[in-house]
Order: structure tokens, then sequence, then C-alpha cells
């Protein structure tokens, strides 16, 4: 046996495949459907991930596992939706997460998209606490028909979500979605 081989390694291995394989499935499918989006915001969330797309007139939610979650990728197009955005602000704690002591703070949004159904979707953007991927046009990592090498998780795409990224951000996709106000 290896330094790396371990049943828990092994189990994580088995999710990330798994996981994989969720997307190459969820990425065929919208690919026989003829998705198109303009722009998709990518916020990491318990693992897995949330999604806003701008498609034509309409947005699309779409929502990712985390590796070893029983659920799927799921995607919900909503025909001229709304959105509104809430600030979030995080106090830090202690020594703000710093040596392992406290708990670090951020500040950001979360954008909230209103269904018709009155159920609520929401992306968080927490500058410090989760990360994100903003694609405006160009190649769609979820939607890429190949294999990953490695069974790379999509999610590890993401980057760290700065304090600098959330204004813009914020005021980029409520323009998206709500148009010029």
């Amino acid at each position: 046996m290896g330094v790396f081989s371990s049943e828990a390694e092994a189990k994580r291995k088995q999710n990330l495949r798994e996981l994989e394989d969720k997307r190459l499935r969820f990425a065929k499918r919208l690919t026989d459907e003829g998705f198109s989006a303009q722009a998709c915001l990518f916020a990491q969330f318990n693992g897995g991930f949330t999604a806003v797309a701008k498609c034509g007139e309409d947005i699309c939610l779409i929502k990712g596992p985390a590796p070893g979650a029983d659920e799927d990728f799921s995607i919900r197009r909503i025909p001229g939706a709304r959105a509104r955005c809430e600030d979030i602000l995080i106090k830090s704690e202690g020594l703000g997460g710093l040596l392992g002591f406290g708990k670090k703070g951020g500040a950001g949004f979360k954008l909230i998209v209103d269904t018709p159904d009155a159920d609520e979707f929401a992306v968080e953007i927490v500058a410090g606490l989760n990360s994100f991927l903003e694609i405006t046009g160009g190649k769609n990592g979820l939607l890429n028909p190949r294999r990953r090498r490695g069974n790379a998780n999509f999610v590890w795409d993401f980057r760290p979500v700065e304090r600098e990224h959330v204004a813009p951000l914020k005021s980029r996709w409520m323009k998206l979605i709500n148009g010029a106000e």
C-alpha cells in the first residue's frame, strides 16, 4: 500500500468519478436541448455550487451537487425573471480565523432570483468565505462534453472572492437580470 492508499482516499476518488459522470450526463442533456448562455455566475455552496445564467430573455437557475451527494445537477428556466440583492456582512470573531482561532468574517451579497411559484433561488458571493466563477461568452467548463483529467471537480476552477470583486459583480448581474433601471 502506498502513502495515499486508504479507504478514505478510494472513497474520495469514487465520489469524484461519480460527480464527473453526473456532470457529463448534464452537459450532454444541455447540449442536446441547445442550451446557450451569454453569461453565467457560479458560486461554491456546500461543496457543490449554485449558478445563475442569462439565456436570451430568460434566466436559468443551476445547481450542482457536492462530491458524494445523492442529488444530481439541475437547471430551471425562468422567463422574465427579476432579481434583488441583499448585502451580507459576517463579523469576524476572536482572532478572525488567524492560526485557527475564532471565525473569519466577510462581506458580500446574496443575489436572489424570484420565481413565479414564490420559491427563492440565491447565489451568495462573500469575500474571504467562498469562491466564484464568472463566464461571459467563451467556453463553459460545466458544458464541456469531455471527461476532465483525473475526474477533477468543476468547482476547482473557481477562484476566491476578493473584496474588489463584490461591487462589480453585484452591479453587473443586477443589470444583466433586471436590465438598465
